[in-house]
């Protein structure tokens, strides 16, 4: 999760650390608008190989480094147990 982390600090040139905690949402900070927003979606779905509805895209689960980690998690979780479950 650390490939989280390190595109959100390069994409939009920030730092987390005592002032922008981890937690903090990133649209309410003013770090992330719609279009990075997009961009931080498309990443993650390259990079894990994994896809968001629009659902999940407009339900607000994607707004701090935390929830954007456990949901890259809950998805890959889920990805893993639907390939068991195929015998892929």
């Amino acid at each position: 999760m650390e490939k989280i982390r390190t595109f959100i600090e390069e994409q939009f040139l920030i730092e987390f650390d005592d002032t922008l905690p981890e937690y903090s949402n990133l649209f309410l900070e003013g770090v992330m608008d719609s279009f990075g927003y997009v961009q931080l979606c498309r990443f993650l779905e390259k990079e894990y190989d994994i896809a968001f509805t629009e659902k999940e895209m407009t339900s607000n689960v994607l707004v701090s480094l935390t929830q954007i980690q456990q949901e890259v998690t809950r998805k890959l979780a889920e990805k893993s147990a639907s390939q068991t479950q195929s015998g892929a």
